[in-house]
């Protein structure tokens, strides 16, 4: 006997309401990954962060509305994790 996964495509609750929040694609498993039985936390993770990377250079619309201590600190901890990309001096 098997457990019932009841989180769909997604590994884990935390996975799926990451999504959910960004208004991700919850039933196409193929924009998330290609090498996994389940979406896991970090593909997730990683459209988010190239979502707001990609408002953060390009100007584009912001991916969620945050408040501005909130925005301040995504821009600061992207820009440490991804310098290459973020570094306009």
């Amino acid at each position: 006997m098997t457990a019932n996964n009841h989180y769909g495509i997604f590994k884990t609750k935390k996975a799926k309401f990451l999504a959910v929040k960004y208004n991700l694609d919850l039933y196409n498993y193929n924009l998330y990954s290609q090498n996994e039985k389940y979406v896991t936390y970090l593909d997730v993770l990683f459209i988010v962060e190239n979502l707001w990377l990609d408002h953060f250079m390009y100007y584009t619309e912001e991916p969620l509305k945050l408040l501005t201590d909130e925005y301040d600190s995504l821009y600061y901890s992207l820009s440490l994790k991804y310098p290459h990309l973020l570094n306009y001096n």
